[in-house]
């Protein structure tokens, strides 16, 4: 607010997203089954966001994987709309993948250096910017936000990757300029649907986007393998998402409502401690305006329900939220009804 800028949004957003458990292994089946166990877990107006794996290749964004969903999203936003929820769709709406149709046929829309595509990372089969000068890449995503959020009714995009669309600045432009002009583009695409921004440099997403991923992803175990380390400087790693949760707490109901990513109470297919769990969880509820589970809803336990019911409680009722750091040790103060409560954890 010092800066002039306001959050777009002050509602706090919790829900469901099918990532980290499904990761692109998901179907018209599998994303209605998490949507029956959702019903009788979620609240209304919560979100149900279906993440990558939807679209055929990365890039190629007006129909969705024939073999996946054959009849397509809208009737699924259907679905999603009668149980109660919001709609949410995951794009990557700056870069495209090596295999998708749209390098094949459109090389001319391609970022380029020195007369070859900008290659900005090795993630599905290697993906590439798109360049936002290019009349015919505005017209292209103009058309898949309008099919996407009009034609097939979904009411939140997750908007991932963003940072390719600003690699480098160049001598008119600098880098944070061009990425700045990219989020106003999405902005006007998008109208007044909502947008959930990711990866994308904080500080061009203020008062743009109406939630923000601050942290780097979760992993499903602690602190990813150890040669991971070695490589990526923000990398998949629940520690480092705490960290980064903690460190840009500031940000959240000022720039826009924070996501932490996702927390989990699963036991299969996940291999964080219960005080790891229960730390991700409790920190996400405190610091953030997100909170989204990608778990099973279906397969929780009746013990798992009440500990969901417990942390939304936090989420929706904490307050007086106060962070203070001790020899490494940070403590979390809070009020809930009026009781003062803490959490203690050890992230760094």
């Amino acid at each position: 607010q010092a800066m002039g800028i306001k959050p777009r949004t002050e509602k706090k957003l919790a829900g469901y997203s099918s990532w980290y458990n499904r990761y692109q292994n998901i179907t018209e089946d599998t994303i209605r089954e998490d949507l029956t166990g959702c019903r009788s877990l979620l609240c209304s107006g919560d979100l149900f966001q279906i993440d990558d794996g939807w679209e055929p290749k990365v890039g190629d964004w007006l129909e969705t994987d024939a073999q996946k969903f054959p009849y397509g999203l809208k009737g699924m936003v259907e679905e999603i709309h009668a149980a109660g929820f919001q709609a949410g769709l995951w794009l990557a709406p700056f870069v495209c993948e090596k295999d998708s149709a749209l390098f094949r046929q459109h090389p001319d829309w391609l970022l380029k250096v020195d007369g070859a595509p900008w290659c900005c990372g090795s993630n599905w089969s290697s993906f590439y910017a798109l360049d936002i000068d290019n009349p015919a890449v505005l017209d292209y995503l103009r058309r898949v936000f309008d099919r996407v959020l009009n034609d097939w009714g979904f009411d939140l995009v997750k908007l991932d990757f963003l940072y390719g669309a600003a690699p480098f600045g160049n001598a008119r432009e600098s880098r944070a300029a061009r990425m700045y002009r990219a989020m106003e583009l999405l902005r006007s695409w998008c109208g007044q649907k909502t947008i959930l921004g990711c990866g994308v440099p904080v500080m061009p997403a203020f008062g743009l986007v109406d939630y923000c991923r601050v942290s780097c992803d979760v992993s499903l175990d602690w602190d990813d393998v150890w040669y991971m380390r070695l490589f990526h400087r923000e990398r998949v790693s629940t520690k480092q998402a705490i960290n980064n949760t903690l460190f840009r707490r500031q940000l959240n109901g000022r720039a826009y409502g924070s996501d932490p990513d996702v927390f989990f109470l699963r036991e299969e297919n996940c291999k964080l401690t219960a005080e790891q769990k229960r730390t991700l969880a409790t920190v996400n509820a405190l610091l953030g305006n997100v909170f989204l589970t990608s778990d099973m809803p279906s397969r929780y336990t009746e013990a798992q329900r009440a500990e969901y019911r417990r942390l939304r409680d936090i989420f929706e009722h904490a307050e007086q939220v106060k962070v203070k750091t001790e020899e490494g040790t940070v403590c979390i103060q809070y009020l809930l009804y009026g009781r003062p409560q803490k959490l203690l954890c050890s992230p760094f």
